[in-house]
């Protein structure tokens, strides 16, 4: 071989290395690219998660907040609902004791009725439950009767009328509850 073919080949070689090192490094920086490139998805992907949490939680809290104005507002008449209805409790009382025919009772049943209709517009209603079994989230018994032809726990008499505000228990009524005679069992 001559030296003009040892310097060609050894020039040959000279550049398959430096292309082999120079594929070497560019596989090595695909590679670094690559593994950064999956870092990147994996950050993207626990980001969104963290945006898709924090949109819930948003949304959470603007949805228990509604709520909780939306109670103020049908609740705020409470404290006021309460002395009203005391009052309408006076007013029933003084219309027992005056006679049909006075002119003062019909006043003071026609203020009745108006106040009445005016609660029932703010959702303030009137618990009625005589006939029906005890529930003592409703009602208050403060006594017991005995009365065999009804069940037991039954509403037999209304000592105070109860009340209920955009169905949330206002006052609860004051009851006589039914029970069985101690011969006769219960049912």
């Amino acid at each position: 071989m001559s030296d003009s073919s040892k310097e060609r080949k050894k020039k040959f070689t000279g550049m398959v290395n430096k292309q082999k090192s120079e594929d070497q490094q560019n596989n090595s920086k695909q590679a670094d690219d690559l593994d950064e490139l999956k870092t990147l998805k994996e950050r993207a992907v626990q980001l969104e998660d963290h945006l898709r949490r924090a949109v819930a939680d948003n949304e959470n809290v603007k949805r228990i907040m509604q709520k909780q104005i939306s109670d103020a507002n049908d609740y705020a008449v409470t404290k006021f609902a309460r002395d009203m209805i005391d009052s309408c409790d006076n007013l029933k009382r003084v219309m027992e004791i005056l006679k049909d025919d006075d002119p003062v009772h019909e006043g003071i049943k026609v203020a009745y009725k108006k106040i009445m209709n005016d609660l029932k517009k703010h959702g303030i209603e009137e618990i009625d439950p005589i006939g029906e079994l005890f529930d003592s989230n409703l009602h208050q018994a403060v006594v017991e009767r005995e009365d065999n032809e009804k069940k037991t726990g039954t509403i037999v008499e209304v000592l105070q009328t109860g009340y209920t505000i955009k169905n949330r228990l206002l006052r609860p009524a004051m009851v006589i509850i039914s029970k069985k005679t101690a011969n006769c069992g219960s049912s």
